[in-house]
């Protein structure tokens, strides 16, 4: 009986300290001139835009990419730390760069049998993209070499304010929820989250923006926690390996993320 009395307050214990949130630790802060801090990828690589160019710093070199043809980039993807996916939304185009951001090739949805209308892309696992086509309101996976959609959610009647991914999952947030797709396009969870203008998936959190504060959600929990950090504007911020990185407009500012989920 002793024993079973144990387990249960283990159990319990573990349960509580699952729904803890996520702690952070100031590392450093370096100056950055940049319209927009992209994010690290997994080598350490930082990735900004100034001016409508893309700058990739390194440990021991910078490239840069500009393409005056389409204008204003929408969005950078840096899952892929071998590859850079682009995307330039008013000219329905996705580029994608190598690691010296040089261009490897180019997807031109108004060239596609499969859509027309794209606002968001995102990478996926075997060189398919994610993207959320305008035309029937579905996330949907692309495979760009045969021109092809493998898979469709249902209809996403809501106005999408950001995608995020993982190779084999799609996160989608609108104005009320925050939805969960598999690469075959079934709808995985459905989180109830009012007014976040921003996320990223960081292991079994999601991390949340609004009102320049960020909040952590477990993914066996439903209420968002608030991160506590020193008084800063949050422009734009990013999580990789282990830290969380955030931009006020003037510096990066580094954070080390200690989880209390044991």
């Amino acid at each position: 009986m002793k024993s079973i009395i144990y387990i249960l307050i283990i159990s319990y214990c573990s349960l509580l300290k699952a729904q803890d949130g996520i702690e952070v630790e100031l590392i450093k802060s370096i100056p950055l001139n940049a319209d927009t801090f992209v994010g690290v990828n997994m080598f350490d690589e930082l990735f900004y835009v100034k001016n409508d160019v893309l700058s990739k710093q390194t440990k021991l070199e910078n490239h840069s990419y500009q393409n005056k043809l389409y204008g204003s980039l929408s969005s950078v993807d840096v899952l892929n730390s071998l590859e850079t996916t682009l995307f330039y939304q008013a000219f329905n185009t996705v580029i994608q760069l190598d690691r010296r951001l040089g261009e490897i090739s180019k997807i031109d949805f108004n060239q596609s049998n499969s859509f027309n209308t794209i606002t968001h892309v995102s990478v996926a696992s075997n060189k398919r993209l994610w993207v959320f086509n305008a035309d029937t309101q579905q996330l949907q996976v692309y495979n760009p070499k045969q021109d092809i959609v493998e898979a469709s959610s249902q209809s996403i009647s809501e106005v999408i304010v950001d995608i995020y991914s993982n190779y084999n999952f799609c996160w989608v947030l609108t104005k009320t929820r925050l939805l969960q797709y598999n690469i075959y396009g079934n709808q995985l969870n459905n989180y109830i989250l009012k007014e976040y203008d921003a996320f990223v998936y960081y292991k079994d959190y999601f991390i949340l923006k609004t009102d320049n504060h960020l909040y952590s959600l477990s993914l066996g929990d439903e209420i968002p926690k608030i991160i506590t950090l020193p008084e800063i504007l949050i422009k734009d911020f990013s999580v990789t390996n282990e830290t969380l990185y955030i931009y006020d407009g003037k510096e990066l500012h580094f954070f080390k993320i200690n989880s209390n989920k044991e």
